[in-house]
């Protein structure tokens, strides 16, 4: 690939690509470094990218891949420095303020970020970032059925650990995770 096809194909994406990163990493930086080191890893193998149908598939898969290791190196460094440290419960101040809308999102959000993979990435593709099945199933490298799946999978734990949080951490129901997903 010519360097002006570059700049027209894969350096658009960029964007997308962030906002993508972001919802995995939840951190401007981090995502930021990683639309960096994708942009660095796609220059340097634009010779070969003719090969590839769908260039801003594979860009997407190549963020997504750097995101979870990440995520991965976070995990054991976290797990180093804090062994036995209990996981910190959601603070209550704020939440309060919150619409019982937002606050539903804001939970299925973090409870999204915390799912294993392929779960985290099939939603994340699918409902936040809008894919069609057929772009994200591409994306995760796999059929769309699988993907379905996953999806199914995901949405139910997400919806039964909202209405876990909801009738546990107040003693009363505000609300379904119905109203989220």
């Amino acid at each position: 690939m010519r360097p002006e096809e570059f700049r027209k194909t894969v350096l658009p994406e960029g964007r997308r690509l962030y906002a993508f990163a972001f919802r995995f990493l939840n951190s401007r930086e981090d995502a930021e470094d990683v639309v960096q080191d994708v942009m660095t890893k796609l220059w340097e193998t634009r010779d070969t990218l003719d090969r590839y149908q769908n260039i801003p598939a594979l860009a997407t898969t190549v963020t997504r891949n750097i995101c979870i290791d990440r995520l991965r190196r976070q995990k054991i460094l976290r797990l180093d420095e804090f062994e036995s440290a209990e996981v910190s419960k959601i603070p209550e101040t704020g939440i309060g303020m919150m619409s019982e809308s937002k606050e539903a999102s804001a939970l299925a959000l973090e409870i999204i970020q915390k799912m294993d993979e392929p779960y985290r990435s099939a939603v994340i593709l699918r409902d936040v970032e809008g894919y069609s099945y057929e772009e994200a199933a591409e994306v995760l490298e796999t059929n769309v059925n699988a993907l379905r799946t996953a999806l199914s999978r995901a949405r139910k734990y997400v919806r039964e650990e909202l209405n876990r949080i909801y009738s546990y951490g107040t003693g009363e129901n505000r609300g379904t995770a119905q109203e989220v997903l």
